[in-house]
């Protein structure tokens, strides 16, 4: 199993937007669709091949081209988090977020996730964790040797907590438990900022530290 990870920095807040590729049978995901752009098409191809749009929380510089991807690739299956029913359905904090530029309302989700569910893409599955803080709700995706972490925990740094339904407590423990006792080889794809390993979170990540990690 080998997976291809392009990532494109959306303009709104510098999210990241991913295109993931199974190399095997070429089916691809997008993982947090805050960006809508040509490259992006391009590197998706033909309609059919994209089987999944993914999110990993509900704050709108993750969906906000979300709309985009469901009328462009209307096959494709839209996949939420179960429990970020607040944010998804709006939100004071995302009302800022999208500083005018559109809806702050997600639109509604094919698919809702859960911890313990699980996203074939191909000969890849992705396993959905649940990792509450930077939001109530929020989710990661990881496939063993990748985890896509949306705001919970980016190269050295973590989400931010003053937002509607964070917790710092949630946040530490979510990356701590979650997160820090996956391998230390396993990348680390945030929704912000440069790619990490979690080995190189655990020795020096600021935020996160502990005897127990490092």
């Amino acid at each position: 199993m080998s997976l291809e990870v392009r990532c494109f920095p959306a303009r709104i807040q510098n999210e990241n937007t991913y295109v993931i590729t199974d190399h095997d049978t070429g089916c691809k995901a997008v993982i947090d669709p805050g960006y809508f752009g040509e490259d992006a098409q391009e590197v998706i191809g033909e309609s059919d091949s994209l089987k999944y749009i993914l999110l990993t929380h509900g704050h709108y510089d993750h969906f906000a081209a979300v709309q985009e991807y469901i009328d462009e690739y209307p096959s494709a299956v839209f996949a939420a988090p179960l429990n970020e029913e607040y944010l998804l359905h709006g939100g004071r904090d995302n009302k800022w977020l999208a500083l005018g530029h559109g809806s702050p309302i997600c639109p509604e989700a094919d698919l809702r996730l859960k911890e313990g569910d699980t996203i074939t893409l191909g000969a890849t599955v992705l396993s959905v964790i649940e990792t509450p803080g930077h939001t109530e709700g929020g989710i990661c995706f990881c496939t063993g040797a990748e985890v896509f972490t949306g705001d919970t925990l980016f190269r050295l740094s973590v989400g931010n907590t003053s937002l509607e339904t964070g917790s710092w407590d949630e946040l530490i423990s979510s990356i701590q438990s979650r997160l820090y006792s996956m391998g230390d080889d396993v990348i680390v794809w945030p929704g912000h900022g440069p790619a990490s390993t979690i080995g190189y979170e655990k020795r020096n990540n600021p935020f996160v530290q502990g005897k127990d990690f490092i």
